[in-house]
């Protein structure tokens, strides 16, 4: 709620303007400067306030598109079977077999560093995922009597998938939802950090660590510690709600 709360109101509740405040370069954490101040002179706190909205803008949106593509495969694959699971099942693990990271810096190199790319990017790689918990819960359910009295009905592939089996799987798919957008926090974070996330000044998570980790060996911990945290508390708690979700 704290970072969704940053993301939302920005600027409008950060002490001092992230990206042109200037005070006096790296301030160790202090009562007018609880975080620091980073190597130009920019207030860390309001910097790491600020950075919430990059990332919260761009991985649950990635999650949730890799959500709506994956669960249709998945239902396909799962619901079908025969030789389209058998294709699109070598075709997943052909997928997952790649290194995650070099694609995704390969994709953003190529088409451009813009939120909507590392969204499409993103959503792309969490895809696969899904689509085989899709599968995996499908196949518990494609048997069952109520499955099979709406075969006997005359119902449809299609109404069966998504109006009979679907609703029966929603708990494994929100758990899926959450998890990805923990995830998907990652994954930003760390495409920013080498470099194929939003260009500086951003207050960007990820592009503040990469920033500010060279001058830890000088003692300046604080530029890059701060916005860690901030991801590993996102990452934690989203992780949290997932536990939450599946407990029930």
């Amino acid at each position: 709620l704290v970072w969704a709360a940053c993301a939302l109101l920005g600027d409008a509740i950060t002490p001092h303007d992230p990206l042109n405040f200037r005070a006096k370069p790296h301030l160790s954490p202090s009562w007018d400067y609880p975080f620091g101040t980073d190597t130009t002179g920019r207030d860390v706190l309001s910097r790491v306030m600020a950075g919430a909205r990059d990332v919260l803008k761009i991985a649950p949106v990635a999650a949730v598109a890799s959500i709506v593509v994956g669960v249709i495969i998945g239902m396909i694959m799962g619901y079908l079977g025969g030789w389209i699971d058998t294709i699109l099942g070598r075709i997943i693990e052909a997928f997952l077999a790649l290194p995650v990271i070099l694609i995704a810096l390969l994709a953003i190199t190529t088409l451009g560093k813009t939120n909507l790319v590392v969204i499409l990017v993103i959503a792309t790689l969490f895809t696969p995922i899904v689509a085989r918990t899709t599968r995996s819960a499908v196949l518990a359910e494609r048997d069952l009597d109520y499955v099979t009295s709406a075969r006997l009905r005359g119902e449809g592939r299609a109404f069966i998938m998504f109006r009979e089996i679907l609703p029966n799987i929603t708990g494994p798919i929100i758990v899926e939802l959450t998890v990805r957008i923990g995830y998907g926090v990652f994954t930003v974070a760390t495409l920013s950090f080498l470099g194929a996330g939003p260009p500086a000044p951003s207050p960007d998570w990820g592009l503040q660590v990469s920033d500010g980790y060279n001058v830890i060996s000088a003692g300046i911990w604080w530029t890059t510690f701060f916005p860690a945290a901030a991801i590993a508390s996102l990452v934690i708690a989203v992780n949290l709600i997932a536990d939450s979700v599946q407990s029930v």
